[in-house]
């Protein structure tokens, strides 16, 4: 079986704006990028300007605090140029409004000037350079390259391709992680072309937890089935997958193995916010828990399933089954909310250009 880019079902939608509102899980990411960041910008060369890119910026709700700070290391006589990189149906209307000179200079530790700071906005994904070559004196992407774009096969037993809990042909499992291997190697060439050498690549790269699981799984697993107990056989739902790619170590090693120095590699996993509100005791019922994490899976997956489920039936009834099986959801895990959670985890890359 072989992959090939998709066009098929379980292509990547962008994300929605609401996701600015609905990403806790995600933005926690920060607090173990930050020390990264700090790091390689005291060895980063500056001249006159420096130039950033964020690859999958979403709606720009997690890319304010990581700009903010490259900013807050620059003199005010050094422009700054961002480039904000995201698919071309991006919700670019959120991320002009959020993303601005602004924004990034206004936080309690910048002082710059927002004339001197600019803001691009490139459509285009990031398995595909998204400046000059040689340009950039550092790029990254935070929570986002766990997203494939390409396309294994069809998946009746679940909706993460990568995940075994998902996808328990061993074939077709074998053939989704072998075309995310290639994806990641396209998506470091790609950041690699783009800096300048010397230049470093910040990265947040998903992977299973420390017990084994798989990040969301649980929840992406109820959704699945609540959707199976409505049609009339797998089949009809194959198409529905999320095209995520959950990577070891030696994956992300292998991606940065030619013409990188790999200078940190650390392995940190987040809890849920909204799950320990939960914990707390009565901060939320085990019904608002479930909600919640209905609501953020939803911000995340929705484009993606929904927009598979649409090319096999009729909009209005996608729009129907889906939100039966959200209601379902939240029964189930309002029922058990041990069970089920939206901890993350990742591997942080800090990686440098050593040659051309």
């Amino acid at each position: 079986m072989t992959s090939k880019d998709s066009d098929a079902g379980g292509v990547m939608a962008p994300m929605t704006g609401d996701y600015n509102k609905l990403n806790a899980s995600q933005s926690t990411v920060w607090k173990y990028a930050k020390p990264l960041f700090a790091n390689a910008l005291q060895d980063v060369a500056r001249g006159s300007t420096f130039r950033v890119a964020d690859l999958g910026c979403a709606t720009g709700g997690n890319s304010v605090a990581p700009l903010a700070f490259v900013a807050s290391h620059l003199h005010n006589d050094c422009a700054l140029e961002v480039f904000l990189g995201d698919l071309p149906q991006n919700a670019w209307s959120a991320v002009v409004t959020t993303v601005t000179p602004e924004s990034i200079t206004g936080t309690p530790n910048g002082d710059r000037s927002a004339s001197n700071t600019f803001v691009y906005m490139v459509g285009r994904t990031f398995y595909e350079s998204c400046t000059p070559p040689g340009t950039l004196d550092l790029n990254y992407s935070l929570v986002a390259v766990h997203w494939m774009k390409s396309y294994a096969g069809d998946v009746p037993t679940g909706l993460y391709a990568t995940d075994p809990l998902h996808t328990t042909d061993p074939e077709l499992l074998q053939a989704w992680r072998t075309a995310g291997a290639q994806d990641f190697a396209d998506f470091t060439r790609a950041r690699h072309r783009e800096l300048k050498l010397g230049g470093r690549f910040i990265g947040a790269v998903a992977c299973p937890k420390e017990n084994g699981d798989y990040p969301w799984s649980k929840v992406g697993k109820v959704l699945h089935d609540a959707l199976l107990s409505k049609v009339e056989s797998p089949q009809v739902i194959a198409a529905c997958v999320l095209p995520c790619c959950w990577r070891t170590r030696a994956d992300v090693e292998a991606g940065f193995a030619i013409g990188w120095q790999v200078e940190a590699l650390e392995f940190h996993e987040t809890k849920d916010p909204v799950r320990e509100q939960l914990e707390q005791g009565g901060v939320i019922t085990p019904t608002e828990y479930a909600t919640a994490v209905v609501e953020s899976f939803k911000s995340v997956g929705h484009p993606t399933y929904a927009g598979a489920l649409a090319k096999t039936m009729p909009q209005t009834q996608v729009d129907q089954l889906l939100a039966e099986a959200y209601k379902d959801c939240i029964d189930v895990i309002a029922a058990d909310p041990e069970q089920y959670n939206l901890d993350v985890s990742f591997w942080y890359v800090v990686a440098k250009k050593t040659s051309d």
